[in-house]
């Protein structure tokens, strides 16, 4: 009886370290399984890592080309007030100018009808002389 179970617990003890034979080869069998996917996981990555230095290469020239244009627009911008300020200037003096030459005209108008007018009664005619001799 005593042989029979001291083979029982040998067989047991025996099927257990198989089993646990099994299970260890199956845990290698999960850790290969995990490195193949690492490795897949990695070469993703890898990829993720090009296409992320991609995209910040072409922010950062976007950034540039954004940052030259608001450079130009400002600057035109402020060529526009320029522009707007000498418009004003010239045609405040176009105005002076419009109302200088209205008044100038007046004036010689004045003076072409004065000088078109006959001459007073009583006086010679000459301009300057005067109506009554002095001698």
């Amino acid at each position: 009886f005593w042989l029979k179970s001291a083979a029982r617990s040998q067989v047991s003890r025996l099927l257990c370290a198989t089993s646990a034979m099994a299970e260890f080869a199956k845990l290698l069998e999960n850790i290969d399984s995990f490195k193949g996917l690492l490795g897949k996981h990695e070469a993703v990555i890898q990829e993720k890592r090009g296409v992320l230095q991609q995209k910040k290469k072409a922010l950062a020239d976007a950034q540039a080309e954004i940052d030259e244009l608001t450079k130009e627009y400002d600057g035109m911008e402020h060529r526009k007030h320029e522009l707007e300020k000498t418009i004003e200037e010239a045609e405040k003096a176009y105005s002076r100018i419009t109302q200088s030459t209205q008044t100038l005209q007046a004036v010689i108008q004045q003076e072409y009808h004065r000088f078109q007018d006959p001459v007073p009664p009583g006086s010679t005619g000459k301009l300057g002389a005067s109506a009554s001799p002095k001698s």
